[in-house]
């Protein structure tokens, strides 16, 4: 298989996206009603696979509410981050008082560090030119039964065309040559290697482009707090569709022999 590989010219400039975008994503994202969201559709199935876990290190953990919510609600959890961008990192340490490393997970990562859990809300499609070396870094970083959780963009969506095509035009937010969704078949299929699949809910309906995604939809957060009662409602109703075309995201929990 030829590897695939990105040019040091694009690597730099997703880094340079990532920190052109860093505050206004950390802002849409971590606000009450983008929280809720996460706390109820995200984060406790996570929690729920993070089982007896006492480490974990969230990759492309922005300023790491995924992590800290973790932390939070398992007080002996000791958490760590990694993110390309360096504010990202500056802004992870000053919360939670925690490392967070600065790292290219498309490039061997040199760590003696492991964990009982990987966590990755979102950042495995910004490594889509070489996802055969960011899954060696993610089975590198993972003790023995430890366990790779993550969240993702689902390429199996009924409206990823869509998708694909704002990608396309919105180059203000998004890099299309260096990111794109992610089908979990296809990807366990491809890149699991060792690690096995235990579990896998697909998630993401009209709530989750309103009130975490709006930022890149144009939509000020000052609307969420009208928009939030009714979204939150429609979305436990859809979220009890069959399948996984109608579902814009999934969460996957895989475990290393």
């Amino acid at each position: 298989m030829v590897k695939n590989w990105q040019p040091e010219a694009d690597i730099a400039t997703q880094k340079q996206l990532f920190e052109a975008i860093h505050d206004r994503y950390a802002e849409a994202t971590t606000d009450r009603y983008a929280e809720a969201y996460k706390e109820e559709f995200l984060y406790r199935p996570i929690l729920d696979y993070l089982g007896d876990a006492s480490s974990l290190i969230e990759l492309a953990s922005g300023i790491g509410t995924a992590a800290a919510w973790m932390r939070a609600h398992k007080p002996s959890l000791e958490i760590s981050g990694c993110d390309i961008s360096e504010s990202a990192a500056r802004d992870f340490r000053a919360l939670h008082g925690r490392p967070c490393y600065v790292w290219d997970l498309t490039k061997p990562v040199e760590t003696s560090e492991t964990y009982d859990a990987v966590l990755v809300m979102g950042g495995i499609h910004h490594l889509v030119s070489d996802l055969q070396t960011a899954f060696a870094n993610i089975r590198g970083l993972l003790n023995p039964g430890g366990r790779l959780i993550m969240m993702e963009p689902n390429a199996d969506f009924a409206l990823e065309p869509l998708r694909r095509l704002w990608y396309r035009a919105d180059k203000q937010h998004f890099d299309a040559d260096s990111e794109h969704a992610l089908s979990h078949p296809q990807l366990a299929r491809n890149h699991a290697g060792e690690l096995r699949p235990i579990g896998l809910t697909y998630v993401g309906g009209p709530a989750y482009f309103l009130l975490l995604q709006n930022w890149v939809l144009r939509i000020p957060n000052s609307s969420k707090k009208w928009l939030a009662p009714a979204l939150m409602k429609g979305e436990r109703l859809y979220h009890k569709l069959p399948g996984h075309l109608p579902f814009a995201s999934f969460v996957a929990c895989w475990q290393k022999d």
